[in-house]
């Protein structure tokens, strides 16, 4: 099979009707749940976008599309500016001072998704990519928003690790009851990130993931923060480890929370289980980001599993080595 991929923007009818079917294999949705066509048309000819990724051997039915990227302009309020960092690069439009409950434009980044066949060939960083680049040079914003389930792995290392977002926002049962394949089963809660795409933080990130060889290698930290609080898990058989209700202690140090290896596998075959992790994951982000705390990173720790890095105080350097 080729690795050659072509990622360009989609703005025909056709096209978008191929966006609509690939958004239905990767997430398994239902036709109700598929974005309409007129909506889809009526956000890219008014500030937004869609990408997608071409391959010679995708989908007929896709028309060889094998990944998205879509987004649309929004408001909101920056609640993790001191992580905008210095911005060194052109194509962002300058922002000038404003209160802090003021409303700013920002880009919603609705849907990023690779085709299940076409997975672990690091299409979703170069979507990402590709999405940064389009939104510069659009000049109207450096801010990009977008909500993850924070128990998939796979999607806090690349949001929060590889691409550099932040994130101190938790929304319980977001998008209420879902009826898509991936999601449905348990409360849609959902981390809401920011992404401040002109920020050096981010350009080290994409710089570190662009050299990694593995996920294992680029999320394995050389260096821990100082006085590091991990939050500890207990064995569930072989395969599996259990969340603990424990008091974090909220002092100022930095913490590493605990995320399950494979929730899909959780959530197949013990779905209590699942339902454990994501009430333990709710109270350990509510409680941290109620007490100022940043999630800055998304690193194995060797012996320990997957953990979420959360810091309570910005600085010019990492939560990790990368």
């Amino acid at each position: 099979m080729s690795d050659s991929i072509t990622i360009r923007a989609v703005t025909s009818i056709e096209e978008i009707e191929h966006f609509q079917r690939l958004e239905q294999l990767i997430w398994q949705s239902p036709p109700d749940e598929l974005m309409p066509v007129h909506m889809v048309i009526t956000a890219i000819h008014n500030g937004g976008g869609l990408l997608g990724a071409f391959a010679e051997e995708g989908p007929a039915e896709t028309g060889g599309m094998v990944g998205l990227a879509f987004w649309f302009p929004g408001l909101g309020v920056p609640t993790t500016q001191p992580w905008r960092g210095t911005r060194r690069e052109t194509g962002a439009a300058p922002q000038a001072p404003s209160p802090e409950d003021a409303l700013q434009l920002k880009m919603c980044s609705h849907m990023v998704g690779v085709l299940p066949g076409w997975q672990g060939r690091g299409l979703g960083v170069q979507l990402k990519q590709a999405q940064r680049q389009a939104i510069l040079a659009q000049g109207m914003t450096d801010w990009v928003t977008w909500t993850y389930d924070p128990l998939f792995r796979v999607n806090g290392v690349l949001n929060i690790h590889r691409l550099g977002a932040v994130c101190n926002t938790y929304r319980r049962n977001w998008y209420g009851i879902m009826k898509d394949g991936i999601n449905a089963g348990l409360p849609s809660d959902r981390c809401q990130v920011d992404w401040w795409i002109a920020s050096e933080r981010v350009q080290r990130r994409l710089a570190a993931g662009s050299r990694s060889q593995s996920i294992e290698q680029s999320t394995t930290p050389a260096v821990l923060p100082e006085k590091l609080h991990v939050v500890p898990t207990r064995p569930a058989g072989s395969r599996f480890r259990v969340p603990v209700e424990v008091e974090l202690p909220l002092d100022g140090r930095p913490l590493a929370l605990p995320i399950p290896d494979d929730i899909a596998d959780i959530r197949r075959t013990d779905p209590p289980l699942g339902m454990a992790w994501r009430m333990a994951m709710r109270t350990y982000l509510e409680q941290a980001f109620q007490a100022g705390y940043v999630m800055t990173d998304c690193v194995h720790l060797p012996d320990q599993g997957w953990h979420y890095v959360l810091e309570a105080q910005p600085s010019d350097g990492e939560a990790v080595t990368t």
